[in-house]
């Protein structure tokens, strides 16, 4: 049933993006400039479509990648040097009870994929998938052009709106077209405000080398410290607005944009200067704020 329903979400979500991206311009565009090829036209219309086409592909690659697992038999070497996350009451790596194996940095078992997610930063319904190391630059590269796309939808409907105006009656719209604009906006205006506040909030989480999940333990630490129950700490994993940029994304601007896999293998990731050795917290439902449970969904913690 969840597979069939996965299945239901990622056609719907490509349906939409493709009524909002076709309908626009055959009833909308293509009458307004009298059903002619031409040089206006296509000036219009093949930047729009390029946008398209990028966000179709991110999309694509976002269902399709695997966001990654952890090895078999993996286990953090406590002699590398490398950063590792333990647990506060025992002083051992992190572990996952129901895969029984250890959990890298920045790992969380995920109940719908029912695995350890490398990176997970949260299990997306619109695409089907979890959100991870290997497809979360494809995620923020899909937000992106969305949010490109439906700017560029959006400013040709105003133009038509504007171009209609200026017109009598009988030179107006037919109802087919009338209608296709009404329904684009109403679509497309909610679909832009949504999915822009998302990319905002994903694009912070970029910026600081966050992930959904560590946002919310980040947010959990903060509320203790407010009570006076824990002192402020430092984030690890945020090592600079461009290397965190980078980190995701690669090191070459000029690739950002386009697909590309993501740097390093999501086993270990660099931390902060000054950071000592962090270990994770989590908080039991009905239990007191301060009283602490080695499970999963923590909040980093410096010792």
């Amino acid at each position: 049933m969840s597979r069939l329903l996965g299945r239901i979400w990622v056609g719907g979500t490509t349906c939409l993006i493709a009524f909002l991206s076709y309908t626009s311009q055959l009833f909308v565009v293509w009458p307004w400039y009298g059903r002619e090829m031409s040089m206006d036209l296509l000036l219009l219309l093949v930047p729009f479509n390029a946008l398209v086409g990028m966000l179709y592909w991110n999309y694509y690659l976002t269902v399709s990648t695997q966001p990654g697992t952890v090895p078999k038999g993996w286990e953090p070497n406590t002699f590398s040097g490398d950063a590792f996350e333990v647990k506060r009451l025992s002083g051992k790596p992190r572990f996952c009870r129901t895969c029984n194996a250890f959990k890298p940095p920045r790992s969380h078992h995920c109940r719908q994929c029912r695995r350890c997610i490398l990176r997970m930063d949260h299990h997306c319904p619109w695409v089907n998938n979890c959100v991870g190391h290997y497809n979360y630059g494809h995620f923020i590269r899909f937000l992106f052009y969305v949010d490109c796309a439906m700017t560029y939808h959006l400013t040709m409907l105003v133009m038509r709106t504007l171009a209609i105006l200026d017109l009598n009656y009988w030179e107006g719209p037919d109802t087919l077209e009338f209608m296709m604009v009404i329904m684009n906006f109403v679509i497309g205006v909610p679909v832009l405000l949504c999915v822009g506040g998302f990319s905002l909030y994903h694009f912070y989480c970029l910026m600081s080398n966050s992930t959904t999940i560590e946002g919310w333990e980040k947010d959990k630490v903060a509320t203790l410290v407010r009570k006076g129950r824990m002192h402020e700490v430092k984030f690890p994993y945020n090592i600079g607005r461009r290397a965190n940029i980078e980190s995701v994304l690669g090191k070459n601007p000029l690739f950002w944009c386009w697909p590309t896999v993501p740097p390093g293998d999501g086993l270990k990731f660099p931390i902060a200067e000054g950071s000592g050795k962090w270990i994770k917290l989590n908080e039991r439902q009905g239990r007191r704020d301060d009283e602490v449970v080695e499970e999963d969904y923590d909040v980093a913690h410096q010792a």
